[in-house]
């Protein structure tokens, strides 16, 4: 038989479409997996690192309330008649130190002066001559905190990575006497080396920083050890984490490496614990299986394609045209609409779940586009929607040689009854002024809330100026009648301020100008009134009309 036949013949072409439907089909069951798998997977290895980053906090946090104590209770049992006798106060500490070594450089007491300790244990050279009033942990326990865990630093007496735990020596009287102070090397067996020696999975690590020092206080890699936490904006899911917020994410380092990160507190020394795991280590199992599903169900389909073919083409008829329409919408051929199900199987559910996307889509988008354009507490057009509404109404009265009234709105004493009665009553004041502007209104006219206390109103077709003038008057009465809000009884005033178009401006920026400024002439001259943007003479004299009305 002729190759060329063969590659004509009905078989061959089968055979090939099927082969094409299989890598068709593969393809989609590879990307719904992906995202399935990975949605799944995520949610799994985020529970796990919480529960680690949880679980490590808590024993950082345990080993700090140990330390607390022990300062605690030996500030409150030394005797102060050892702090007139050095050598028999150092004794005592040496006698706390052996059973209970909790602080591996060791306890001193520093006198309220600050100039050097007064006895020390182990006894380290130096200590006795070093200045502490510097040192935040000092300034803290002589202010009367009964406990304070100091800045980490490289110690002047120790010479390495060391935190100085504090809790102040009282008198009968309460009053400080001296400060006693202890002082815990960054690398001690049993205090931090969990989080310095450890990784989270092969390539992950930890992170324990002090959002109050701005100080990353142990890490597993060392170079962070000691170092200044990022500038601000650099790691926004860190950002949040200073400010507070505590929980897990994905997000991208200063490195452009992308972590899943977990944050957790450690409150006894208001430090925060982090763990970092890389998200192509997390995920990895993903795209193993994912090519594990991928080659199966290839070699699956090439071993069952010529017994399936005339049913894998019946089959995924409807597959092929969803997917063309899908194909076309994504690329704006076509717009988004719902596909139709055809079947109830697994095409079906398919076609199905993507017609319930684009619903949500089609939602969003509208909510979107409608909050994008109006104002979220009164519902009326925002300053964006309504400037380019005002441009168009400009540009149609241009062609139509007819005018336009714009009225600037703000209202009186509103800022008193905000603070008087809070932000909620002052909401519902807004609502109701609102409300009342827009009875009555000719379905062409166009109210708007700018913002704050601030609402425009256009009167298209306003061809006389006492039409704007009874309009302001009515809106003045509108908003001054007093509303009840629950019990209480509240009143405001407005003042407005009127531009012409096209007579006293013929750009809709100096239109607005030229009302807000009027507007303002009336606040000077007393409030609840209205004035139009007109020459010295004219103005007195609206102003003056305005104020006999109100």
């Amino acid at each position: 038989m002729p190759l060329q036949r063969i590659f004509h013949g009905l078989t061959f072409r089968l055979i090939l479409m099927g082969l094409l439907l299989v890598a068709l089909g593969s393809a989609i069951r590879y990307n719904f997996a992906s995202r399935l798998l990975k949605s799944g997977i995520q949610e799994v290895v985020v529970s796990q690192q919480l529960s680690l980053t949880n679980y490590v906090a808590e024993d950082v946090d345990y080993k700090i309330r140990m330390r607390q104590q022990l300062l605690e209770k030996l500030a409150s049992e030394l005797p102060l008649s050892l702090l007139l006798q050095p050598e028999a106060m150092q004794d005592w500490l040496k006698q706390r130190h052996i059973f209970s070594p909790l602080f591996s450089l060791g306890l001193m007491v520093v006198p309220t002066s600050g100039m050097g300790a007064m006895a020390d244990y182990p006894p380290l050279g130096g200590r006795r001559q070093i200045a502490y009033q510097d040192r935040d942990w000092f300034r803290a326990a002589l202010d009367g905190a009964s406990f304070y865990v100091g800045k980490p630093g490289i110690g002047r007496a120790e010479q390495q990575s060391v935190v100085d735990m504090a809790s102040p020596i009282k008198n009968a009287d309460g009053a400080v006497v001296a400060v006693l102070a202890g002082t815990t090397a960054l690398s001690m067996p049993g205090f931090l080396d969990m989080i310095q020696n450890n990784r989270v999975g092969r390539t992950g690590s930890f992170l324990l920083f002090s959002p109050r020092d701005n100080i990353f206080v142990a890490a597993t890699p060392p170079e962070f050890r000691l170092k200044p936490l990022p500038a601000p904006g650099v790691n926004k899911l860190h950002d949040q984490a200073v400010s507070g917020w505590r929980g897990a994410g994905i997000t991208v380092n200063a490195n452009g490496e992308e972590n899943l990160a977990a944050f957790a507190s450690v409150p006894s020394a208001n430090w925060v614990l982090v763990t970092r795991l890389p998200t192509a280590e997390a995920f990895e199992s993903v795209e193993t299986v994912l090519n594990g599903v991928l080659l199966s169900t290839t070699i699956a389909g090439l071993v069952l394609i010529t017994a399936l073919i005339f049913f894998l083409s019946y089959s995924l008829r409807p597959l092929r045209a969803s997917a063309g329409q899908m194909r076309a919408m994504a690329e704006g051929h076509t717009p988004l609409a719902l596909l139709p199900v055809v079947r109830s199987d697994e095409i079906g559910e398919m076609v199905e779940s993507f017609n319930s996307l684009v619903e949500k889509l089609t939602a969003t988008e509208r909510q979107m586009s409608y909050m994008a354009h109006h104002d979220a507490l009164t519902d009326l057009p925002n300053r964006r929607s309504f400037m380019l509404r005002l441009k168009q109404s400009a540009a149609l009265a241009k062609r139509q040689s007819s005018q336009l009234a714009l009225l600037f709105i703000d209202l009186d004493g509103f800022k008193l009854v905000n603070d008087q009665h809070g932000h909620k009553v002052g909401d519902t004041v807004l609502k109701r002024v609102a409300e009342r502007l827009q009875e009555g209104l000719r379905q062409s006219d166009l109210l708007g809330r700018l913002g704050g206390d601030e609402f425009v109103l256009l009167l298209n077709d306003c061809d006389r100026r006492d039409t704007a003038a009874h309009i302001a008057t009515k809106l003045i009465a509108k908003i001054s009648a007093p509303m009840n809000i629950g019990s209480l009884v509240v009143s405001v005033g407005a003042s407005i301020g009127v531009a012409l178009f096209p007579q006293q401006a013929d750009d809709i920026d100096h239109l607005l100008a030229l009302a807000d400024s009027a507007m303002y002439e009336v606040k000077r001259d007393g409030r609840n009134g209205y004035r139009f943007a007109a020459d010295p003479l004219q103005t007195h004299h609206e102003a003056a009309a305005s104020q006999a009305v109100s």
